[in-house]
């Protein structure tokens, strides 16, 4: 391996970036949809939610609340298939029922979010081809103004976050260039990347002397798993297209 900074999309660097509550808060505020800015963040346990088939090296979660008690499930999607939305709904509802103790009122109840961060495309029609961004909310199909609060989910497409589709503020186009380029070969952080102090955090996190051998083989084995679970659903699709 000849890399001197690591994917921060893989499983062991995206954790250790994303655990850290600044970059993490910095990182929502600027992608997501916000009707307030984040202030704090908490982290929560989080769930075991089921396993898609043949995606067991795909997925990594980190989950928090806000100081409003909004609850962020973020889910870091490497591949993509249509069972994913099963699992995002499941993940959703179930940050909902865990808020509610025993004789809690339903009032009680903070929205959540479901963030997936996705290096994969899931949305193919060519007039999509530029949206990035998807925000699914429950809403009356005859007034979409009208909102059932509560749970929102947002989809983040990264390869189709371009050159020509980068009209977001500065800041969210950072932290995605700092997801779709860091760890490519010869990436070399530029000075937009080092002169906004949580993006440059960011990327001293993924570099690759800041890791033990331990942690590299994980990293590796990773990689290898994954290649091997994008070549399993790539032969899946091909023979359901046969028959």
């Amino acid at each position: 391996m000849n890399l001197s900074y690591l994917d921060p999309k893989i499983d062991l660097v995206f954790k250790r970036v994303f655990s850290r509550a600044n970059l993490l808060l910095d990182f929502l505020n600027a992608v997501l949809p916000l009707d307030a800015p984040i202030e704090s963040l908490t982290y929560l346990p989080t769930e075991q939610a089921p396993q898609v088939p043949g995606m067991r090296f795909s997925i990594v979660d980190v989950k928090c609340c806000d100081q409003s008690g909004q609850v962020f499930v973020v889910e870091m999607q490497m591949l993509w298939t249509d069972a994913y939305f099963s699992r995002i709904l499941f993940s959703g509802a179930q940050a909902i029922v865990n808020q509610l103790s025993s004789g809690a009122a339903y009032q009680s109840l903070c929205r959540v979010y479901s963030v997936t961060v996705l290096n994969d495309v899931f949305e193919k029609d060519p007039g999509e081809k530029d949206r990035w961004l998807h925000h699914y909310k429950i809403t009356r199909l005859a007034e979409h103004d009208k909102v059932l609060q509560g749970l929102q989910f947002v989809i983040l497409e990264l390869p189709k976050f371009t050159p020509q589709t980068r009209v977001e503020k500065q800041v969210t186009a950072l932290w995605l260039r700092f997801l779709c380029e860091t760890g490519k070969s010869g990436f070399v952080p530029d000075e937009a990347f080092l002169s906004y102090p949580p993006v440059a955090d960011a990327v001293k996190l993924t570099e690759f002397k800041g890791y033990s051998a331990v942690e590299i083989e994980s990293y590796q084995k990773y990689l290898d798993a994954l290649s091997n679970e994008k070549s399993f659903l790539l032969d899946a699709e091909t023979k359901g297209r046969a028959q």
